[in-house]
């Protein structure tokens, strides 16, 4: 069954990410390797007009997202820069992780989309639960970015009500090798990856 997870930074948890940002890039790039502070910065918007004729979602749902398990196999490593002789970028300290920038787009675009999202999980009507396993841009001619996610929706019973795979994606142009590109390109790939999963049609059946 899913559970909510609570998002508590424990003694242990809090030793745990400081390991992990000793493990990261530095916080400097360098003219072969981009070291990224991802902050979700969407130059896209929410189109409402999309919700025309998708199921309505009860006012009385409370989707609590739990926090998203990244399993996207490259580790650190976010990118590749076809332009630069294959030159790798990573996600920095200095910036959210892969699963947080993700969870931090579908905190905003969830709701835009008419799906009531939870701010306390002991009053969810709904558990979402995602694992990552594309979180990539590659830049050649343009700059093209993927996310991939299945997810799952339980109840408050913890049953399982709604399964799928969801993904994002966005292409640009942009200067080569260019930080802010790097941004847009991920924080537009997320915005439509909310989109998608926000208007699913199964899952918005299953949310009510």
């Amino acid at each position: 069954m899913i559970r909510a997870r609570h998002l508590l930074v424990s003694f242990v948890s809090l030793v745990s990410l400081v390991s992990l940002a000793v493990g990261l890039p530095g916080c400097s790039s360098t003219a072969d390797t981009m070291v990224l502070g991802l902050a979700y910065h969407p130059t896209s918007q929410v189109d409402l007009n999309r919700l025309q004729g998708a199921p309505p979602i009860s006012a009385a749902t409370r989707v609590w997202i739990n926090p998203i398990a990244d399993l996207h196999p490259e580790g650190t490593q976010i990118g590749v820069s076809k332009e630069e002789d294959n030159a790798p970028v990573y996600f920095g300290a200095q910036g959210l992780p892969p699963a947080d920038f993700v969870r931090t787009a579908l905190l905003y675009v969830l709701p835009s989309y008419a799906v009531p999202v939870a701010a306390d999980p002991n009053r969810a009507t709904h558990v979402l639960e995602l694992k990552m396993t594309r979180f990539w841009t590659q830049e050649g001619g343009t700059y093209e970015a993927t996310i991939v996610a299945s997810g799952v929706l339980a109840d408050r019973a913890g049953t399982v009500v709604w399964q799928g795979e969801i993904g994002g994606a966005n292409k640009r142009w942009g200067r080569t090798f260019n930080t802010e590109a790097y941004m847009q390109v991920f924080s537009d790939a997320a915005l439509d990856f909310g989109t998608n999963l926000a208007l699913n049609p199964g899952f918005r059946a299953a949310a009510n």
